[in-house]
């Protein structure tokens, strides 16, 4: 029977010459059956057949069924692909990339290529540059190998491209689970993100709790409090960095820091009580000092500015 034929030559994978001579017999009895020139199209591209297949193939781009013309866009293709690496001609190969590019754009947008063969078509996509096609195959990728950090990097960086935000979130923290030796980059990269997004409770959270390891992610948080016009946060995490620096150049700065966190946010009492206790510790700096009686006078504590004044007149005394 035809039929069964058709599935045994289909389902060769060794002697294509006798399949085609079986599909040339089976031609000349059915010479209006389109599945059988496709599939002899088919065995003639596997057997290196090009001319045949190719004449067969331009007969079919015409075809009434739209299974029939799609199945032939894609031999097709992988025709003239094969054709265009083997070519040492550069004006055949500048003149046929355009048409490829085109072809397998058809191909990517109506989804025709052989589900089973993504890897191929993965570096398809690389090759025409079609970073959407890219992305798609490379999931399919990741499905199969979930914990290949490569694909997974790779995903991060084309969702970043492709503004798939929701994506760029769940790549860059698996990269945090399974990239464990680039770790600190990927949870740098993880913060950036939330920052673009505006997710600011979800980056609350996170400088909090890396914070607690890091006197770097403790300046962000503080930082981001500013930001945030959390002031009175803001200057807690100044103050605690203040409170645990050993040189004197780190605690100065965040000794203005601190300070600054309060004024910014008018706390202005505040302020002045919280460098009032720590002015026997700057007494000797010129410009610590001038700090000091500024904002002593900018708040209205006059009382501490005259203390001050007779703590440094005794000072320059001795």
């Amino acid at each position: 029977p035809k039929d069964l034929l058709k599935r045994q030559i289909a389902a060769e994978t060794s002697n294509y010459t006798l399949s085609m001579l079986y599909l040339r017999n089976l031609l000349i009895h059915h010479p209006n059956d389109e599945s059988l020139m496709l599939l002899l199209s088919e065995q003639s591209l596997k057997s290196g057949d090009r001319n045949t297949a190719l004449e067969l193939l331009k007969f079919l781009e015409n075809s009434k069924d739209s299974k029939l013309r799609d199945n032939a866009l894609v031999l097709s293709y992988q025709l003239y692909k094969l054709n265009y690496n083997d070519s040492m001609d550069y004006n055949y190969r500048h003149d046929l990339l355009p048409k490829l590019k085109k072809m397998f754009t058809t191909i990517f947008e109506k989804r025709l290529d052989p589900p089973e063969d993504f890897e191929q078509w993965y570096l398809e996509a690389i090759f025409h540059s079609n970073y959407n096609a890219v992305y798609y195959y490379l999931k399919k990728k990741i499905k199969k190998e979930p914990k290949n950090i490569q694909f997974i990097e790779e995903a991060y960086y084309l969702a970043s491209r492709l503004s798939k935000k929701k994506d760029k979130i769940k790549y860059v923290k698996q990269l945090i689970e399974y990239d464990t030796t680039r770790y600190e980059k990927w949870i740098e990269a993880y913060y950036y993100v939330l920052m673009n997004q505006r997710k600011f409770k979800t980056v609350e959270l996170l400088l909090r709790g890396q914070a607690l390891r890091s006197k770097v992610w403790q300046l962000r948080l503080a930082e981001f409090y500013l930001m945030r016009k959390s002031f009175q946060k803001s200057f807690q995490e100044y103050e605690k960095l203040f409170n645990s620096s050993k040189s004197y150049k780190m605690k100065k700065k965040y000794f203005f820091k601190a300070a600054g966190a309060l004024q910014a946010g008018s706390l202005m009492k505040k302020s002045a009580l919280f460098v009032s206790k720590h002015e026997n510790y700057f007494i000797r700096d010129r410009e610590v000092r001038k700090f000091l009686l500024k904002l002593y006078i900018a708040t209205g504590n006059l009382d501490y500015g005259i203390r001050f004044s007779n703590k440094i007149l005794k000072l320059m005394g001795e």
